[in-house]
């Protein structure tokens, strides 16, 4: 009997460090850069399907880190005043969850704030109307929301300039794009800092220092406009690819001798050098702190 107990607990604890160990290994993954699934919001499932779709929707603020608030503003008709009126995501194909829910006002217009709890690019909409009966609500057409991870971004380039990247690239001190251990070549990362937004692809392997998940070219940190280590907000894109572009700092030439773009989204209406939609897939990595 005593055996019998001991091999039990033996048994036991050989069973804790392999739930331990698996534990451990995913956790690692994710802070070493793996690829994970975009991170999908708490929400209560409704029907896929409306009515009719007609008004607008937007996000204010359109790029929000992961856990702060937004708040989708818009217009439904006039008709609709007074009616329950929800924020949904689309979970995955055809499958929406209700994430936040407010009432529309006396001019059909709305407002709903939303603490988002998941991350990547989002397909979203508004519905209006009897949620239980899809054919008497209504929806406004569907849009994207980009909610950002926070991860500590590097920058690098002097001394490696001529060299060939690990994805084939010249590095040059104005090629757009970054440096991530394990996302494919050419994935779209969108980048927010200090309310600067650029989308640049992957283009070399690193970095494997500071506790970073990115290093950005010189020419990106440029059109972010810094040149230091940073807390950067993230969207990444698998399976979507694009090509590195250059960039040139306002009112300069590239060797074309077209005027260089000034390559970021902020507030000052930069028009942005890449141009291409990101998000979708979130890439794991390890968190910058808040």
């Amino acid at each position: 009997m005593v055996r019998l107990h001991i091999a039990i607990r033996w048994l036991a604890w050989g069973l804790g460090v392999c739930l331990l160990a698996a534990a451990t290994a995913s956790s690692a993954a994710a802070s070493n850069g793996g690829t994970a699934a975009a991170s999908s919001p708490a929400g209560t499932p409704v029907s896929p399907t409306v009515g009719s779709t007609a008004g607008t929707i937007t996000f204010v603020p359109a790029n929000v880190v992961r856990g702060k608030v937004t708040t989708a503003e818009g217009m439904l008709s006039q008709a609709d005043a007074g009616q329950p009126v929800s924020l949904e995501v689309e979970q995955k194909a055809g499958v929406w969850v209700a994430v936040a829910n407010a009432t529309v006002g006396a001019d059909g217009s709305f407002a709903i704030p939303w603490r988002t709890t998941g991350n990547g690019q989002f397909t979203t909409r508004v519905v209006s109307g009897a949620l239980t009966s899809a054919s008497s609500s209504v929806s406004t057409p569907e849009t994207t929301l980009d909610v950002f991870v926070k991860v500590i971004a590097t920058w690098y380039g002097p001394g490696f300039y001529g060299h060939r990247t690990a994805c084939g690239q010249t590095l040059t001190k104005h090629i757009l794009g970054v440096a991530h251990r394990t996302l494919p070549c050419g994935t779209p990362i969108t980048l927010d800092y200090n309310g600067r937004t650029i989308t640049v692809p992957v283009i070399d392997r690193g970095p494997y220092a500071n506790g970073a998940t990115f290093d950005l070219t010189y020419a990106t940190a440029r059109a972010l406009g810094v040149l230091a280590t940073i807390n950067v907000g993230y969207v990444a894109q698998v399976g979507k690819k694009i090509a590195p572009t250059n960039w040139y700092p306002g009112g300069s030439t590239g060797p074309s001798g077209s005027t260089g773009a000034t390559g970021a989204t902020g507030a000052t209406g930069a028009t942005g050098a890449s141009g291409a939609t990101a998000g979708g897939t979130l890439a794991g990595g390890a968190e910058a702190p808040s």
